[in-house]
């Protein structure tokens, strides 16, 4: 259930292979986790779009993944990502800002707020 019915979004899943078990059949199989139409999501075997939002944070040469970024309505996108009004991440001791790191039931509560705050 979306708990943001009047709110105008959309949601991108990057699932981005990591491990030999990130196959395009494994991503399949977890994207019907997702089932609300405004959902788009693509496999991205050479994570292309993983580096591209590492970079936009500028973090040249690392790899962006269990990454939550929140853009404004009407937001273009370049060749780069541009920076998000918000993000979150699940990558503790990496190169990734620790400020922004939330895991479990942490991250469901800032997911939550974020998008109550974004989409009031």
């Amino acid at each position: 259930m979306n708990p943001f019915p009047e709110a105008d979004l959309s949601v991108l899943v990057v699932w981005i292979a990591l491990k030999d078990t990130d196959t395009p059949e494994a991503a399949n199989e977890a994207s019907g986790k997702f089932s609300d139409a405004r959902v788009t999501q693509f496999f991205d075997p050479r994570q292309m779009a993983g580096k591209a939002v590492a970079e936009s944070l500028g973090h040249i040469g690392e790899t962006a993944w269990d990454f939550y970024l929140f853009y404004p309505p009407g937001v273009r996108w370049g060749e780069l990502p541009p920076e998000p009004e918000s993000y979150m991440h699940q990558l503790p001791g990496g190169w990734a800002d620790s400020k922004y790191l939330f895991e479990k039931k942490n991250l469901t509560k800032k997911l939550e707020k974020t998008m109550k705050s974004l989409f009031p």
